[in-house]
């Protein structure tokens, strides 16, 4: 269940506590997303039959609840470990932009399969440049345009995790870059 907001907090669990955290938030009456992909692996490499899982661990993101003094109390009387993101420079929580959540989600879409998620560090520790997509069903998304043995990828950062998919370079063109 999702509601539109404005902007977006994220949450960060400990121990693969991830859904334990969405179902302790839920049953408070608040929504969440959680990049999800889908695994046919099970213990001990025996295969299961294709089901959901959560593509990055320990990170959920919320969208900015009405009351947030209301949420705080909810995350105290929390006992799973959770830490919502905050700004550098102050107390504040750190906030996301809602059209760059939609733009996350969707490339999370788990039905589609050409997405790998990779850490930050790895995200910017390839060189490509800022590129918006301008054909497919990415149409409009901002990233970074990065080639792989020969292949293009498009690569879309948000706070820990880098989602990062095959495109062609054509169907890419460049940011103009801002000036100061």
């Amino acid at each position: 269940m999702m509601t539109e907001t404005s902007v977006w907090y994220a949450l960060r669990t400990f121990n693969c506590q991830e859904l334990a955290l969405a179902k302790f938030l839920e049953e408070r009456g608040y929504s969440y997303f959680i990049p999800m992909t889908y695994t046919t692996k099970g213990r001990g490499g025996v295969a299961v039959p294709r089901h959901l899982v959560p593509a990055v661990h320990n990170l959920v993101f919320l969208p900015k609840p009405d009351d947030v003094e209301t949420f705080n109390a909810t995350l105290a009387d929390c006992k799973i470990p959770v830490h919502v993101f905050r700004k550098l420079d102050s107390k504040d929580y750190y906030e996301i932009p809602d059209i760059e959540m939609r733009e996350f989600r969707l490339l999370c879409d788990p039905d589609y399969e050409g997405s790998q998620f990779i850490t930050l560090q790895e995200a910017e520790a390839k060189v490509g440049k800022e590129v918006r997509v301008v054909h497919g069903p990415f149409a409009g998304i901002t990233g970074r345009l990065v080639r792989k043995r020969n292949e293009y990828y498009f690569i879309k950062t948000m706070m820990e995790v880098g989602v990062m998919l095959r495109i062609s370079r054509w169907y890419c063109e460049p940011v103009p870059e801002k000036s100061s």
